[in-house]
């Protein structure tokens, strides 16, 4: 199973894949309603960042580098910009998966608190029942219990359910964020002739891997 999904992926060295990106110019990896802001501050291509998350879930623990191919030569601060791009936007994913967690964690401390708390009540309810009887009372005591361990679940399910895909997704982004980013020429696409029967192949970003 490993050695078929590492055939998806063409080795960069002895030690690393190539996350293979083909674009037909550096714009197509940003959103078109953001084309005023700088490479830097603008948001990736979701279908972009879709993709790279994917594949570094696919190929689980090794290692690997962004590879962009592109027909064209890149200038050398046009490169540096894309990948300053690819790291800001990444460890912005990363701030708010970080953010995310804080909270969950925050709201499973405060249902784990209430369920104590509801528990505690229904316990003490009880124990005076003897003194106290009534049919309200065994209501609210069943009531306050059943809230209680409701609360006390919830808390659990959070942890059990959120945090192992929060951390999961942490992971994910600090490695692209902290990842290579390389560029690639390739051969232009030829265009047929007319008359020809055949179509020309149209240079679309991430065709090739989306397809494979």
């Amino acid at each position: 199973m490993k050695q078929d999904i590492f055939s998806r992926y063409e080795p960069h060295s002895s030690r690393r894949l190539a996350i293979d990106v083909s674009v037909g110019r550096i714009e197509e990896l940003f959103e078109d309603f953001d084309s005023a802001a700088s490479y830097v501050k603008k948001d990736l291509d979701q279908d972009f960042v879709d993709y790279l998350i994917e594949s570094v879930r696919e190929i689980g623990s090794y290692d690997f580098v962004i590879r962009i191919n592109l027909p064209v030569h890149v200038q050398e601060r046009h490169r540096k910009r894309v990948r300053k791009s690819i790291k800001s936007y990444f460890r912005y994913l990363e701030l708010l998966e970080q953010r995310k967690l804080r909270k969950m964690l925050w709201k499973s401390i405060l249902l784990f608190c209430l369920g104590m708390l509801l528990l505690t009540i229904s316990m003490l309810l009880k124990g005076n029942g003897g003194q106290v009887g009534g049919v309200m009372q065994e209501l609210m005591i069943e009531g306050l219990t059943v809230a209680a361990w409701v609360s006390l679940w919830s808390a659990f399910a959070r942890l059990i359910f959120e945090l192992g895909s929060i951390l999961s997704d942490i992971r994910i982004y600090r490695r692209i964020a902290s990842r290579e980013v390389v560029f690639k020429e390739r051969e232009p696409a030829k265009i047929s002739q007319p008359g020809s029967s055949s179509k020309s192949p149209v240079i679309d970003m991430m065709k090739k891997p989306l397809t494979t």
